[in-house]
């Protein structure tokens, strides 16, 4: 125990400070609250193995207590496993929880307020009981998957926003992963507003976070939440956005969420740190804990506000942590992502990510966004070095000239423009083509800028002068795509005329590559200059070689648009990013002589076995160097995956 006395010195010397118009918290030490808890459970615990919801018998529960009888066994459960506490009736638990399965697999709960044989009540009451059997390395009698099956047949779709992280955390106590179809389906529901959050609800978004950390990915507009939830915490530490009795669980919700989403920032662990404050506020002379300051001990209450405390560092776990931490209910003990150098740095934008540029060694990212603006990045830190204002609608493709010096940006109000990176000054407007101008590139010696748009053409412009050279002809629909080969001698463009053309710098169509029916939607050159890929709607991706424009591969992904491909540097291979309604994205890497899907490209420093983005993926770009890797979309965030040190 000799632990928990430093930090207990300085919880009462951080506690001593409180403001004037906040409660101040019962100056109770980390050694005294255990001893309360232990001694709240000893009052508590009934002798057939199930936990009453408070300390008087006739106290009917709260919130999770009230909805279900399981919840206060398995919250009884989890908060024992967490301090290395045996249980006042061990075996007699287990043997309550085995009694409460039917034979279909569901559990069910025989006190509280919910109908066990509704979708909600199988759900709640099946994952509650796995948590506690899991817990205490306890099997359920049948398999209870098949319940959650069922429920992911259509019955999901009406259970209450907050209900969504009970699958992932069901499936993996039962000892699998959450099945593909049923993750893409829960996902549809955790649709966030541009701030993060969901269903404007601090409940809503922390299962949206607890999910996300379940399945070991990388929580959607992760930034945009944290910056939220900080701004709602009141003065007195908590939360509460919505009435009393929808936020009794604010507190630890946001307290999970600026943990796991705030990765150790200073500001969120300050914020933690008052959350911890309110939270022993809480704590009663029964030895637990109220939803609210004054509020009668309630087993939920226990667990959420016993959560916070740990979470906050106050009150210390076993020392070694429990088996399968994460799995121990909502997430107290869920150990933090542990992020290397070839984690992607995550960038928020404005808008939907419509064009992606890197310089030669990777060291700075333009970005285009569906609002006209344009940012440079330094892509070590994600600091914004330089904003390009002037486009009067969305920026569809952006490109830096082979130097840095220069942007180039083609936007849907029909017209391209040149930027000087330096200043921010923008240089030329270069107006011609009638509609929308989506594609821009720069010959390798930075002379020549073409751009692509909606009126079927190719423009061809003296970069330096921003003068108009000459205008391509011969594609029936836009010009989605243009880029020049390494050695500046011809281009290559892709339309929704299902074609790819490969045209001479003197503007003259050398070959008409059939690619689809469909549109093509980005098209890339080797850097050896044997290969050209196109990625097409619904999902196809196609190589040609150079050398005799035979094709050399043809790959599917069904329902999905392969918005972009992008080469290597050893032009061994080719990432393509292929995605559908901006749901989360995995960045598929193919090698281009096998045709095998290697999953990452071959660097060092890009040693994920996956190369995962939050949203839909519209754009990439690889630097010259191949060491750094960007990707935008849908979601408006960029990931990069930088070179490292």
């Amino acid at each position: 125990m000799k632990r928990f006395i430093p930090i207990a010195a300085l919880w009462l010397a951080f506690l001593g400070w409180c403001r004037a118009d906040e409660p101040a918290a019962p100056a109770a030490d980390a050694q005294t609250v255990l001893r309360g808890l232990r001694d709240f459970y000893a009052k508590t615990a009934r002798a057939d193995g199930s936990f009453q919801p408070g300390v008087d018998p006739d106290y009917q529960g709260m919130s999770d207590s009230a909805f279900s009888d399981l919840a206060a066994i398995t919250y009884a459960c989890t908060i024992h496993k967490t301090f290395g506490w045996k249980l006042p009736h061990k075996e007699k638990t287990i043997e309550l929880l085995l009694s409460r399965q039917k034979p279909g697999g569901e559990f069910v709960n025989v006190a509280g307020t919910v109908d066990p044989a509704s979708p909600q009540g199988r759900t709640y009451n099946t994952t509650q009981a796995l948590v506690a059997l899991r817990s205490l390395g306890v099997r359920p009698r049948y398999d209870p998957l098949p319940v959650f099956e069922e429920i992911l047949k259509q019955d999901y779709k009406t259970l209450p926003a907050y209900s969504t992280s009970f699958f992932p955390l069901a499936y993996l106590c039962a000892g699998r992963p959450i099945p593909v179809q049923a993750d893409r389906s829960i996902r549809a529901l955790m649709v966030q507003d541009d701030d993060g959050y969901l269903n404007n609800h601090i409940a809503a978004t922390f299962h949206a976070s607890h999910y996300y950390s379940l399945v070991g990915e990388t929580t959607p507009k992760s930034e945009q939440m944290v910056a939220r939830t900080l701004r709602d915490q009141k003065p007195d530490g908590s939360w509460l956005l919505n009435l009393p009795s929808r936020d009794r669980h604010a507190t630890f919700d946001a307290v999970f969420t600026l943990r796991h989403e705030g990765q150790g920032r200073a500001d969120c662990r300050e914020a933690i740190e008052r959350a911890a404050r309110w939270a022993l506020a809480c704590r009663n002379d029964d030895g637990g804990f109220g939803h609210f300051p004054g509020s009668t001990s309630d087993a939920d209450a226990v667990y959420f506000q016993v959560g916070t405390l740990v979470m906050a560092g106050f009150l210390r776990p076993a020392d070694p942590l429990p088996s399968d931490p994460h799995l121990l209910s909502w997430g107290h003990l869920m150990p933090l992502r542990q992020r290397t150098a070839a984690d992607p740095l995550r960038i928020a934008a404005n808008g939907w990510v419509s064009g992606l540029a890197l310089n030669r060694d990777g060291t700075r990212l333009a970005g285009g966004s569906s609002i006209g603006i344009v940012h440079l990045w330094e892509t070590h830190a994600g600091k914004q070095t330089q904003v390009f204002k002037g486009h009067t609608d969305c920026v569809a493709a952006v490109a830096l000239s082979p130097d840095g010096t220069l942007l180039a940006t083609g936007s849907y109000d029909q017209s391209a423009r040149i930027w000087d990176t330096q200043s921010g000054r923008e240089l030329h407007s270069l107006a011609g083509h009638r509609g929308a101008v989506l594609s821009v590139a720069y010959s390798p010696d930075g002379a020549v800028l073409a751009t692509g748009g909606v009126d079927q053409t190719i423009r061809l412009w003296n970069a330096e002068k921003g003068t108009h050279r000459q205008t391509l002809t011969g594609h029936k629909s836009w010009v989605n795509c243009v880029t020049f080969s390494p050695d500046g001698r011809w281009l290559v463009s892709g339309s929704s005329d299902g074609t790819v053309k490969v045209w001479s710098i003197a503007g003259e169509i050398i070959h008409t590559l059939p690619a689809s029916k469909a549109e093509v939607r980005s098209v890339a050159v080797s850097p050896d200059g044997k290969h050209v890929a196109a990625g097409i709607r619904y999902g196809a991706v196609k190589v040609w070689k150079t050398a005799d424009w035979q094709l050399a591969q043809n790959w599917e992904q069904p329902a999905d648009d392969a918005w972009s491909v992008a080469w290597s540097a050893d032009s061994q291979r080719l990432a393509i990013a292929a995605g559908e309604w901006n749901r989360p994205t995995t960045i598929a890497v193919r090698n281009i002589a096998t045709g095998e899907q290697v999953g990452q490209l071959k660097h060092p420093q890009l040693k994920h076995p996956q190369l995962k983005h939050p949203g839909e993926v519209l754009c990439l770009a690889v630097s010259a160097d191949g060491k750094t890797l960007a990707a935008g979309g849908g979601d408006k965030t960029i990931s990069v995956w930088p070179a490292g040190p």
